[in-house]
C-alpha cells in the first residue's frame, strides 16, 4: 500500500450487469433485474458478505414508469427499498434518484462526496428498466403487475425540472428526436454542411458505435451496422424527422438491470477487497441549462463546454490524456458536443464509446450511465494505464452530469464536491414575435405521407429569439432562411420571404 494512501477517497470495488439475456423467466420485472445486477455486483467484490453487511445507502434510479412514461405495469412504493430486497440487501438510507440520464452520474458524485466526508461508509447504485417485457406484454395481451407495497419512507428526489418549455410543445415540439434534431440542424449549420454531407457524418459515427455493442454480453441491440445501412430504410430504419432515422435514436425497449459498489479506500481495504478492483474518482462536474430555444447557444452544448474541462481540471489532466471515454449518446448531437469539447483529434469515432451507445447497446430510461460507468470500470481493470472520462445527459441535453475516473489513487485528492460553477445565457422568447426573422435552427417530423410542417427557432429582426411553425414548407434547405412571421394566440406562423 502507498505510503500517502487516501484512505478517505471514494472508489467503486464492484459492478454488475444484467438482462433478459441472464434472467430466467418470461416477463422478468425491473426489481428481479435489479436484484440479479446487485448479485453481481456484490460477487465483483470478491468480498459479498461482508460488503453486504456493511451497506448503509441504496440509492436507484427512477424507473421511466415513475417518471411520467408509464405503460401501466406499476411500480413499487419504494423502489430503491425492492431494488434492494430483490438483491438480498437493505439499508437504513433509501434514495429514490431525479428524472434525467444526468442522474446516475451525478448520483455517483453525490455519493462519493458523502463517503468523502465521512457521513455515507458503503452505498450501492441500482438501476433497472423491463421497457422491453412491458412492450412485449402489452402487444400479447399480458397484464403485468409491478407494484409492491411499503410504507418505509425513504428520501424521494422528483424535481419539476422542465424539460421543455412550453412554447417548444405549443411549436410541436412534442418528442426528443423533434427537440434533438433542432441542435442536430443547428450544429450543421453552423459547420456549413448540406443535408446529404452531414448525414454521411452521423452514419459515420453510428456505425462506429454499432461496432462496440457487439462486444457487451448485455447489449440490446447487437450488431455492425455499415454507414451505408445507417443511411438506409432496411432493417425497419425509416425517417423519424428530416435528420434521424430510427436507429439514430435511443431505443428503450430493453430489459437490463446495473448496479454499481462504491465505499472508501479505507473501508475497502478493511474488507479485504482486492485493490486491483478499486476504480477512483479523481474529478466531476454538474451543469444544467434552461429550455433549448432560450439557450445562447443551441449548436452545441454551453453545459458540456463547462463540465468536461472543469471535471478534467479536477484530476488535473487535459482531454488527450485519457483513455476510456464513454460519452451519453441519446442521439448524435449529444456525442458530437463532447467530440468537439474535447477536441481531440487523435481519438477514432468509435472510441467515444464502450457500450455502444443508447441505440445499440439500449437506452433503459434513466439509467443508461450505470451501465457505461460499469463499462468504464471494467476497462480499466484491463488497463488503467490513462484515465477515463464518463458523461450522463438529461433531457434536451439540460442536464450534464461528468466523472474522470482512474485505475490508482489519484494524484490529486479529489475534494468531495463536483464543479457546479456554470452560469448559462438565457434568452427570453418573444410572445409576440411580428416581422422578419431568420432561422437558427429548424425540424420536420416524418410521416407515411412525407414530412409535415417545420418548427423554427428564429432571431427576429429586432434581436429577439423567437418560434414559429411553418406550414407550406419548401423542399430543401431551410437554414438562415428569412420568414415573416405572425403571431397567433396559439402558436406563431411563418411564410418564406
Amino acid at each position: 500500500m502507498m505510503s500517502n494512501f487516501d484512505a478517505s477517497a471514494p472508489v467503486i470495488i464492484g459492478v454488475g450487469e444484467a438482462s433478459r439475456k441472464t434472467v430466467s423467466g418470461e416477463w422478468p420485472s425491473p426489481r428481479e433485474l435489479a436484484g440479479a445486477a446487485i448479485k453481481v455486483a456484490l460477487a465483483d467484490t470478491g468480498q459479498s458478505p461482508s460488503v453486504a453487511a456493511a451497506i448503509d445507502t441504496i440509492a436507484a434510479i427512477r424507473t421511466f414508469e415513475d417518471s411520467g412514461v408509464s405503460l401501466g405495469t406499476g411500480s413499487p412504493d419504494n423502489t430503491p427499498e425492492a431494488f434492494g430486497a430483490a438483491g438480498g440487501i437493505s439499508a437504513p438510507r433509501l434514495i429514490y434518484a431525479d428524472v434525467g440520464g444526468q442522474s446516475p452520474q451525478a448520483m455517483l458524485n453525490e455519493l462519493a462526496g458523502d463517503i468523502r466526508r465521512g457521513t455515507c461508509e458503503l452505498a450501492v447504485l441500482v438501476a433497472a428498466e423491463a421497457t422491453g417485457t412491458a412492450k412485449r406484454a402489452r402487444k400479447a395481451g399480458v397484464t403485468l403487475d409491478w407494484r409492491l407495497p411499503s410504507d418505509t419512507p425513504f428520501d424521494n428526489r422528483l424535481s419539476s425540472f422542465p424539460i421543455l418549455s412550453r412554447t417548444e410543445i405549443r411549436h410541436g415540439i412534442i418528442s426528443m428526436p423533434l427537440a434533438y434534431s433542432l441542435i442536430e440542424n443547428a450544429r450543421r449549420m453552423e459547420l456549413g454542411l448540406n443535408a446529404d454531407a452531414y448525414a454521411q457524418e452521423l452514419a459515420a459515427l453510428w456505425s462506429a458505435f454499432s461496432a462496440k455493442a457487439e462486444g457487451r454480453t448485455h447489449a440490446q441491440f447487437p450488431g455492425y451496422r455499415s454507414p451505408d445501412a445507417m443511411l438506409g430504410d432496411d432493417n425497419a430504419n425509416y425517417p423519424l424527422t428530416d435528420i434521424y432515422r430510427r436507429w439514430h435514436v435511443a431505443q428503450d425497449a430493453v430489459d437490463l438491470g446495473g448496479a454499481i459498489i462504491l465505499t472508501s479506500a479505507g473501508k475497502a481495504r478493511d474488507l479485504g477487497v482486492p485493490q486491483d478492483k478499486w476504480v477512483w474518482l479523481a474529478g466531476a462536474a454538474e451543469a444544467s441549462e434552461p429550455p433549448l430555444a432560450e439557450r445562447g447557444v443551441i449548436h452545441r452544448s454551453a453545459a458540456l463546454d463547462f463540465a468536461i474541462p472543469a471535471a478534467l481540471g479536477q484530476a488535473g489532466i487535459q482531454a488527450s490524456d485519457l483513455g476510456p471515454v464513454d460519452i451519453y449518446s441519446c442521439f448524435p448531437c449529444a456525442v458530437f458536443a463532447a467530440v468537439d469539447t474535447m477536441n481531440d483529434a487523435a481519438r477514432a469515432l468509435g472510441d467515444y464509446t464502450l457500450t455502444g451507445g443508447l441505440s445499440f447497446f439500449g437506452g433503459p430510461g434513466n439509467g443508461y450511465s450505470v451501465y457505461n460507468i460499469a463499462a468504464m470500470v471494467d476497462a480499466l481493470r484491463h488497463d488503467g494505464s490513462k484515465p477515463a472520462l464518463v458523461t450522463a445527459n438529461g433531457g434536451v441535453m439540460s442536464k450534464q452530469a461528468v466523472g474522470i475516473y482512474t485505475a490508482s489513487q489519484p494524484a490529486i485528492a479529489w475534494s468531495g464536491a463536483a464543479a457546479k460553477g456554470y452560469a448559462p445565457k438565457q434568452i427570453a422568447l418573444d410572445d409576440a414575435p411580428h416581422g422578419k426573422g431568420r432561422v437558427l435552427s429548424f425540424v420536420r417530423s416524418a410521416g407515411k405521407d412525407g414530412f409535415g410542417p417545420a418548427t423554427l427557432i428564429l432571431e427576429m429582426e429586432n434581436g429577439a429569439r423567437a418560434m414559429a411553425v411553418l406550414d407550406s414548407t419548401p423542399d430543401g434547405d431551410l437554414g438562415h432562411r428569412i420568414v415573416d412571421v405572425t403571431s397567433g394566440e396559439k402558436r406563431h406562423m411563418a411564410t418564406i420571404l
